[in-house]
């Protein structure tokens, strides 16, 4: 059940009415009947999946804690019969025992993971090994495997969880319903946000009363939503993918403004299809995590990922990077160069290290194929470029007579960040690292007449995609440059009503009118939901 489309606006109405008609106790119910029949709809063999997912992480996450509390009883009984090495020997014991406890559930889960998404690219490769070196044409088949609805979100989101279990962040959920609840909420299984247990919960299973202002600011949400998606990306979409297919016709300009247009199309699908999600979440009255803020104001592409798929930076950050910064073998490793009279080098293996590992799952986790990987290290490449030039890039500004803050320079920096997360979206839209490569050599060559007019005739497409998406776009920026000064929703409420209405209006109509949809449009196309 796609979020545009009559059938999911049903549904919604249908799921608010039970959940604001039920008792507020029993409230979380209807959400989690809801959200395992929108999960039905993607179909029923999908169940076994977060099934899986669901009833490992409940189990192991009380194993963790029984045993965490078996030490602890025993430890406090002991009392001084135990000296303080064998205290600290049996904490080590216990911890060691819910470790591989967690272990294995990690295993089971990233494991069930890689096989959706990679077991076929493995069977490929193998096939073409075994061909290229051997001659052989006993290949193996391929496994018949779809990938389920959400699986990478609800994967990490309920893996997060049993992590912090076993770091006894906060204590496990004890009814198995609400944790089920927890891993399925329908609004943001599709692509996200990837949400913590300390932020969700709280807001999953406490009451809440009916407030028309809440559902009023989750329809406004929702409507800015599929502004982005259907009027911006979807329009897009066509001339991206004509121009990539006839790359080595459009070469040059056109080459550069499809990039462009990409950057804009990504960002309009993905930020869109969150925009429902969180407004949806929104009209039960559950705040969801951020998962953007203004990416295209970053002025580096550090920062640009920590404006980005806010949820699946910070994700990484705390289960990969830190764990690993911290990991005494990369320790003794740094450690060893910096005595080895390289202290700078040294003082960075503990970060860059970490970040190596943390780009190349990052690369892994948007997609089986090796251009991905690719596009992941080239992240990691620039950033620690950008890290180590920073110093150069200070002193010429010093010389220049340039500051940071200068409006200039701040331009000067996002419109180059811009460009680079641009160029590196190659990858996305080619069909391979060489395919990637060979775009971005045919965007120097073929710099002769320039008619947009004639690429759109060529291409079957109408000229009046390009209007509405740029007029959008322009409304979109200037609505994220109104939002650096609070929440531009919250400055429509205060005006008086007859004036919020005609926002709504308008913001109804544009979707209505511009937006792209009608035969042969594919409602279910999100491109993170391919993730």
């Amino acid at each position: 059940m796609s979020f545009i489309s009559v059938d999911f606006a049903l549904f919604v109405t249908v799921a608010l009415i039970l959940y604001y008609v039920f008792p507020k106790d029993y409230r979380w119910v209807i959400l989690l009947i809801a959200s395992y029949v929108f999960y039905g709809q993607s179909g029923t063999d999908n169940f076994i999946y977060i099934a899986v997912t669901t009833v490992s992480a409940y189990a192991a996450a009380a194993l963790i804690e029984q045993m965490r509390g078996r030490a602890e009883a025993y430890i406090r009984d002991a009392g001084k019969s135990l000296s303080k090495d064998d205290k600290k020997a049996y904490k080590q014991s216990a911890k060691k025992k819910q470790k591989i406890v967690l272990v294995l559930a990690l295993l089971l889960n990233f494991g069930i993971l890689a096989y959706v998404k990679y077991a076929n690219l493995a069977i490929a490769h193998i096939n073409l090994f075994r061909l290229t070196h051997f001659g052989s044409t006993d290949f193996i088949p391929f496994r018949s495997v779809l990938l389920p609805l959400g699986i990478s979100f609800y994967t990490f989101q309920t893996m997060g969880y049993l992590i912090d279990i076993y770091y006894s962040k906060y204590g496990r959920e004890r009814n198995f319903l609400k944790f089920a609840l927890y891993v399925s909420f329908f609004p943001q299984i599709v692509q996200g946000p990837i949400s913590r247990f300390g932020q969700l919960a709280p807001e999953l299973f406490s009451p809440k009363d009916f407030d028309f202002s809440r559902i009023r600011s989750g329809f406004y949400r929702i409507m800015w939503g599929l502004f982005k998606k259907l009027v911006i990306a979807d329009r897009l979409a066509g001339f991206v993918s004509g121009t990539m297919a006839q790359k080595e016709t459009y070469r040059g300009f056109y080459l550069i403004l499809a990039i462009f247009a990409y950057s804009m199309q990504i960002y309009g699908d993905f930020s869109g299809g969150i925009d429902v999600a969180a407004g949806v979440a929104e009209m039960f009255g559950i705040k969801l995590a951020e998962n953007f803020e203004r990416p295209f104001f970053s002025k580096s592409i550090s920062e640009y990922w920590q404006r980005w798929h806010i949820t699946l930076g910070t994700w990484f950050k705390d289960y990969i990077f830190y764990p690993l910064s911290v990991n005494k073998t990369v320790l003794r490793i740094g450690k060893s160069v910096r005595e080895h009279k390289m202290p700078a080098l040294g003082k960075r293996i503990p970060i860059y290290v970490p970040m190596l590992f943390v780009w190349a799952l990052t690369g892994m986790w948007h997609g089986s194929e090796m251009r991905f990987v690719v596009w992941g290290l080239f992240n990691y490449v620039f950033i620690v470029l950008g890290t180590e030039l920073a110093p150069l890039s200070e002193k010429i500004c010093r010389i220049l007579y340039l500051k940071e803050d200068d409006v200039i320079m701040k331009i000067y920096r996002a419109g180059k960040t811009f460009w680079l997360m641009s160029f590196l979206r190659l990858f996305d839209i080619s069909a391979d690292v060489g395919d990637a490569f060979t775009a971005f050599r045919y965007v120097f060559s073929g710099w002769g007449t320039f008619d947009i007019v004639n690429i759109y005739e060529n291409l079957n497409l109408p000229m009046e995609d390009l209007i509405v998406a740029a007029i959008a776009i322009i409304i979109m920026f200037a609505v994220d440059m109104a939002a650096r000064k609070g929440s531009v929703r919250l400055r429509i409420f205060s005006l008086p009503v007859p004036v919020q209405w005609v926002f709504l209006s308008l913001l109804i109509v544009a979707v209505s009118v511009f937006g792209y949809y009608g035969p042969g449009y594919d409602a279910a196309s999100f491109i993170y939901g391919a993730f």
